[in-house]
């Protein structure tokens, strides 16, 4: 944290300007990010008994392998592809704003993992999505999702459109408790003089 109260203007400004290179360095060290982050999406898959064989990398995606069975030219097993880039993002934003507000290095790994189980869970539930939902009744019966779809397309919903965006906002005015207070105990006189 700074040692002196910093505008609130400055403080934007330097997110923007800490967001390209956090964003370049996220999507460079995506395919290292993407094997940890899988290894919680299988966590929360696994409370759905048998369905998962294996979850690989192929180029960007995750391709989890499953134990359902397909009819399409043939028997075969259904493989499900995600792409884990639309649920990790949320940390090129959680690094900016910790960049900028010039937060300590343990606090920016602190922030970073609190944020790998959402992300892990939007993954999750993309994945589950997918089979219960978008694929058909038919694949939804065979796994065993039916009776869950309403909770999975919650979970998928929060997964999808909460977590990545609003989570590392969260995560980071939690960790930098007074640097926010301070960007508000300054920006309060300005906003007191134009009402």
């Amino acid at each position: 944290m700074t040692s002196t109260p910093v505008a609130l203007g400055a403080f934007v400004a330097r997110v923007f300007l800490w967001l390209p290179p956090t964003f370049a360095l996220w999507y460079l060290g995506a395919h290292f990010h993407t094997e940890i982050v899988a290894g919680f999406a299988r966590l929360f898959i696994a409370f759905f008994n048998g369905l998962l064989v294996s979850a690989t990398e192929n180029r960007t995606d995750l391709v989890f392998v499953t134990t359902l069975k397909v009819q399409q030219a043939g028997q075969g097993v259904l493989t499900v592809e995600v792409n884990p880039l639309i649920y990790t993002y949320g940390l090129a934003l959680f690094l900016a704003l910790m960049l900028a507000a010039r937060a300590r290095w343990w606090r920016i790994l602190a922030g970073a993992a609190v944020l790998l189980p959402f992300q892990g869970w939007g993954i999750a539930f993309d994945f589950l999505a997918q089979v219960g939902a978008k694929m058909g009744p038919e694949i939804a019966a065979q796994a065993g999702l039916l009776p869950a779809r309403e909770a999975i397309a919650l979970a998928y919903q929060l997964g999808n459109l909460l977590f990545p965006s609003l989570l590392p906002v969260m995560v980071w005015a939690w960790l930098e408790r007074r640097f926010v207070e301070a960007l508000r105990m300054r920006a309060a006189p300005s906003a007191g003089r134009t009402a």
